[in-house]
């Protein structure tokens, strides 16, 4: 090469790092943009977004960033658009498949979360939160099977993650597997010891099986740690009135209807703990109240007929019940399917969703920034 030759060569590389550079200087700008959201640091993030947004309206990371950054500000329709945008911009990216199919979640629009969640794990089989969000959107469309196919892949890719042995464990009860749902959820405690959602959950599927006494330090600690958690407080008062603890059921079954006020379930369990602690009147009036709640459930009638002056009395089957499970007693799995005090049923926990989406990727962003 002359060196006139070598002059224009370097005069080119020259001209294509000046035309870069506004790009190079954009994504550094993006990057600062994820620091302060990591920080909490929220408007300062949105500024800088918007900033590059405003020169590069097509900058893919940008695009991405501004989406997941309204969807945790609570703007979460607006931020899917562009999710939408940085997947069609880059639709090998699972990162952005993965975050579309969180932000979906958040507001149940479960159709788009599964197309969003299946393209992330086509791209990433290894994908351990994409399986759970394609996991959670098969669950709200009811495909429980598929489901729990999904989070058996996302427990072999990541066992240390408590929230998908958690979610393992309710997809494995909504298909009556009973017995690997408990050592799902018992992985997930095991994981995440102050989870009320996973504690008050398998405590309440020990008191389903009838082991009250192996249920009773899962659901303590869950009310301790939650004292609020509607579903905590009845699974205690529940578990506390079948081993016998009528002072700490009633306790706890009464802040349950204080916490919902209009439950019948809450109701009908503190109408007959309070008939198995001897407190008619108490009972009566909780068994008004489940009745008013609830006018077609039947179970409500007849339980409000019985506790009436001149009704037959508490239901003897619930005594029955009390005795056999409680200290010495000969509770059995045959009280597997219908162990309740009144009717209701000790079914799951469901965790409820955070304002924050939680299958967004925030591990994944910084080494994502630099798009061509």
């Amino acid at each position: 090469m002359n060196r006139k030759q070598r002059r224009a060569t370097a005069k080119g590389t020259r001209s294509r790092g000046e035309a870069n550079a506004p790009r190079n200087a954009a994504d550094d700008v993006v990057a600062k943009a994820i620091k302060a959201a990591q920080l909490g640091v929220f408007a300062d993030a949105e500024a800088a977004l918007d900033e590059v947004l405003a020169r590069f309206p097509d900058h893919v990371e940008a695009l991405h960033q501004k989406g997941m950054l309204m969807a945790r500000t609570g703007q979460v329709e607006a931020g899917i658009p562009l999710l939408r945008r940085a997947t069609a911009a880059k639709p090998g990216e699972a990162l952005y498949w993965n975050n579309l199919a969180a932000a979906c979640l958040t507001i149940e629009w479960s159709e788009e979360a599964l197309g969003a969640a299946r393209k992330a794990v086509e791209i990433d089989p290894a994908y351990a939160m994409a399986w759970r969000n394609l996991a959670m959107a098969q669950t709200d469309l009811g495909r429980h099977r598929d489901a729990c196919d999904a989070l058996e892949k996302a427990s072999a890719l990541a066992p240390k993650d408590a929230e998908i042995w958690g979610r393992l464990g309710l997809a494995r009860l909504a298909l009556d597997d009973v017995a690997r749902a408990e050592v799902a959820f018992a992985r997930a405690v095991a994981l995440e010891p102050a989870n009320v959602s996973w504690l008050g959950n398998l405590g309440a599927l020990l008191v389903k099986g009838g082991r009250v006494q192996e249920a009773l330090p899962h659901l303590e600690r869950a009310v301790a740690l939650a004292p609020d958690n509607f579903a905590a407080a009845l699974h205690c008062g529940i578990a506390s009135t079948l081993a016998g603890d009528h002072a700490k059921g009633l306790r706890w079954l009464r802040r349950a209807t204080s916490i919902q006020p209009r439950s019948d379930a809450a109701w009908a369990a503190l109408a007959d703990a309070a008939a198995a602690a001897g407190d008619q009147a108490e009972a009566l009036d909780a068994a008004r109240r489940a009745a008013e709640f609830a006018p077609a459930d039947p179970a409500h009638r007849t339980r409000l007929q019985r506790l009436q002056p001149g009704g037959a009395g508490p239901d003897p089957a619930h005594r029955t019940r009390l005795q056999r499970l409680q200290p010495g007693g000969a509770a059995t799995q045959d009280g597997l399917i219908d162990l309740v005090i009144g009717n209701v049923s000790l079914s799951q926990v469901d965790k409820p969703r955070a304002d924050e989406p939680q299958g967004i990727d925030l591990s994944r962003s910084l080494d994502r920034i630099f798009i061509g």
